[in-house]
């Protein structure tokens, strides 16, 4: 090995270890890494490389520049016929796509995921692909769609599933079942979760778990309980954009729920400013949504039907006929897929 490709795998080893605890130094490391490859270095290891920035790109916010980092790394899978690693950047492409709302886009690349013709692609892509889809369901709320594909995920769980891709698919099937009021079985998840992030330290994904917990809690009127949630999560370093735009939504239903309007209010409007500057669609219509019911609880008419109307644009526009044509074209392509 020569001393610039051990450097290399040195700054990765380094970016990975500190994701959650020093995010910054972290990419600082990736962006290292990715231009001492430029120079040279085994096909794959840059493919690492990439990916790493990539993700740390996604992780802050950084949507359109993590996907041109993206489409780098796909160049090098498809040029040297990594069939592996290709399909694991088509599911973060699909991310991508799921971020900006641009749903159909997203299915179109968890399709190529899902589609066992490829059939190099890993059991992880595949557990990816299926939660993507179940996010789309859980955005157009049928929740036991949504239920029904993250439970199809689980018979792609092999041994070799990394803790992290189960802790991931626990969450969301968790989201599930608290939108299908099925809050016993959500937290019963929710704890088999938190064991796995606890031993991982990961603390976005933590942090989601504390957010559901604190929901839960509220639902069923104990708001002590939600409380102790909330200062659990807010002892966590939120670096991560999602995780800071979701507990700003977690405080603000707490606080409305609690007759604290004013201060509803300010979470709402901290959630949308950040959600509205990352371009994040599949976030901000959920926010007018709140910010509408809180405005009319003020009396504030005028604000509430602003946001209301806010909030159906944003709806239609995810939303459209064409979502669902695509939905059940993917859906009669899996049948199909399972009978062959």
């Amino acid at each position: 090995m020569n001393d610039p490709e051990a450097r290399i795998r040195e700054l990765l080893a380094l970016s990975k270890s500190l994701t959650y605890i020093d995010p910054t130094t972290s990419i600082a490391h990736a962006i290292a890494a990715s231009e001492l490859a430029k120079s040279g270095c085994e096909p794959r290891l840059h493919i690492a490389v990439l990916h790493q920035y990539m993700c740390m790109l996604f992780g802050l916010g950084q949507i359109h520049e993590g996907c041109h980092v993206l489409f780098s790394a796909l160049v090098i899978a498809e040029t040297h016929n990594f069939e592996l690693e290709r399909g694991d950047l088509l599911h973060h492409l699909g991310v991508a796509h799921y971020t900006l709302g641009e749903y159909i886009t997203a299915i179109d690349y968890w399709s190529d995921c899902l589609n066992l013709g490829n059939a190099q692609f890993s059991a992880a892509t595949r557990i990816h692909a299926h939660i993507g889809v179940g996010q789309i369901y859980y955005a157009c709320g049928q929740f036991s769609d949504a239920l029904r594909h993250h439970q199809a995920a689980e018979r792609w769980l092999t041994d070799e599933t990394d803790a992290e891709l189960r802790a991931r698919l626990l969450i969301n099937i968790a989201a599930d079942l608290y939108e299908l009021a099925d809050y016993e079985a959500a937290q019963s998840i929710l704890h088999q979760a938190e064991q796995i992030t606890l031993e991982l330290n990961h603390r976005e994904y933590l942090g989601e778990i504390y957010s559901y917990k604190t929901l839960i809690a509220m639902l069923t009127n104990q708001f002590a309980a939600a409380h102790q949630f909330i200062e659990q999560g807010q002892r966590l370093v939120r670096v991560w954009a999602w995780g800071e735009i979701s507990w700003y939504i977690v405080k603000g239903r707490i606080l409305f729920s609690e007759g604290k309007f004013t201060d509803s209010l300010s979470e709402f409007t901290r959630a949308l400013e950040m959600a509205t500057q990352m371009g994040c669609g599949h976030k901000v219509f959920i926010i007018h949504q709140f910010l509408a019911q809180v405005f009319n609880t003020l009396g504030q008419t005028k604000a509430s039907e602003y946001h209301h109307k806010l909030y159906q644009e944003h709806f239609h526009r995810l939303l459209d006929p064409n979502l669902f044509q695509r939905l059940a074209q993917l859906e009669s392509e899996i049948q199909r897929l399972s009978k062959v």
